[in-house]
C-alpha cells in the first residue's frame, strides 16, 4: 500500500473519530501521528519517525486546510490562522508573532512548525515539504480532496500496475534516443495521485551533442495529470473518461498516459537540436502536449 494514502487514510479516520470529538486539532494531529506509527509497522514492518512524523503533521494540517468537511472546531482554528498568517509578508515574521503571543502554549516541534508553516503557506499560495532534514516552501500544488482519493482506493493497485509498464516502455524509448535515465530513491513520501512515482528522482542525461546538464522528469507530476487532473479550483477528481460510472477504463488509461508521457520526451528530444521555441512549435504541429511552463527546466 502507499505510504501516502496510508498516512491520508489515517488522517481521515482521526478526524472522524467519536472519541476524539471532544479534543482540539492539535491533539488529534497527535493522536494520527501515533496511529501511523501502528499503521506503518503493520503495513510496512518498519517506522522511521524523523520521516513518518513530519509528512503525517504536513499531511494533517493541509488536510485541515481544504477538507470540505470542516469539524466545529477545525472551522474555528482555521479561520484565525488565515486571519493572523495573511498579515505577514515574511513567515519568520508571522512566526515570531505566533511564538510570542502564544508562548504558553507553543514548543519548537514537528506540529507546531507544520502548523506555522502550512497557515502561512495556504494564504500566500505556496505547499510545505519536509525533506531531507529542512521545511521547504514550494510553488502551489492542486490539492486531493479526501472523497477523490477514496473513489481512487478500490483500483490503486490497478492503475499502479499499469503505469509503471508504460513508463518502463517509456524508459526504453529514452535510452533508444540516446538519453539515459537514472532513478533514485528519495525519503519523500509521496503524494496520493503520484501512485509512488514522486518517491523516487528520474534524472535524464542528454545525448552528448546537447550539451546540457541532466534534466528532472517529473514523472510523479504527470501520473498525477493522467489520473485526476487539476480543476479550475486548484482540487484533483478523477479523470471522467478513465473512470467512467467508478470502472476503470484501461484502454483510456493506456492512450491518455502513452500521450502525456511521450509528449514530454518528444520536447527533449527536439530540444537536443532546437531551441525551446523552435522544438514547442515542431511538437506543436506533430500534435503533442505542449505545457506553457516547459521552458522551467529543472537541472542538477
Amino acid at each position: 500500500m502507499l505510504p501516502a494514502f496510508l498516512i491520508r487514510a489515517d488522517i481521515d479516520w482521526i478526524r472522524h473519530n467519536e472519541k476524539l470529538k471532544t479534543s482540539n486539532p492539535y491533539s488529534r494531529c497527535q493522536e494520527a501521528i501515533r496511529t501511523c506509527d501502528k499503521l506503518w509497522l503493520e503495513q510496512l514492518g518498519y517506522v522511521d519517525r524523523t520521516i513518518t512524523e513530519p509528512a503525517v503533521a504536513n499531511a494533517y494540517w493541509e488536510e485541515f486546510f481544504h477538507a470540505d468537511d470542516p469539524l466545529p472546531d477545525e472551522k474555528e482554528w482555521k479561520e484565525g490562522l488565515i486571519k493572523r498568517s495573511s498579515q505577514y509578508d515574511v513567515f519568520q515574521d508571522w512566526q515570531a508573532w505566533f511564538k510570542n503571543s502564544y508562548a504558553k502554549v507553543y514548543e519548537d516541534n514537528t506540529i507546531w512548525t507544520s502548523v506555522l508553516m502550512t497557515a502561512w503557506a495556504n494564504t500566500h499560495q505556496y505547499d510545505v515539504r519536509y525533506q531531507n532534514g529542512s521545511w521547504d516552501f514550494l510553488p502551489n500544488r492542486s490539492y486531493l480532496p479526501t472523497l477523490q482519493m477514496w473513489r481512487l482506493e478500490p483500483h490503486l493497485e490497478t492503475v499502479a500496475t499499469v503505469l509503471k509498464e508504460i513508463w518502463l516502455e517509456e524508459v526504453g524509448a529514452y535510452n533508444t534516443a540516446g538519453f539515459k535515465v537514472r532513478e533514485s530513491s528519495s525519503p519523500y513520501l509521496g503524494r496520493v495521485e503520484c501512485l509512488g512515482f514522486d518517491t523516487n528522482t528520474y534524472m535524464a542525461d542528454w545525448p552528448a551533442r546537447a550539451k546540457r546538464q541532466p534534466t528532472e522528469l517529473p514523472v510523479g507530476e504527470m501520473v498525477a495529470d493522467i489520473v485526476m487532473p487539476a480543476g479550475d479550483n486548484w482540487y484533483r477528481h478523477l479523470d471522467n473518461v478513465i473512470f467512467a460510472q467508478d470502472s476503470v477504463d484501461i484502454t483510456a488509461l493506456v492512450n491518455r498516459a502513452q500521450y502525456v508521457l511521450a509528449s514530454k520526451r518528444r520536447m527533449m528530444e527536439l530540444l537536443v537540436d532546437h531551441d525551446i521555441n523552435q522544438a514547442k512549435m515542431q511538437a506543436a504541429a506533430e500534435g503533442w502536449l505542449v505545457e506553457q511552463d516547459e521552458t522551467q527546466e529543472k537541472v542538477s
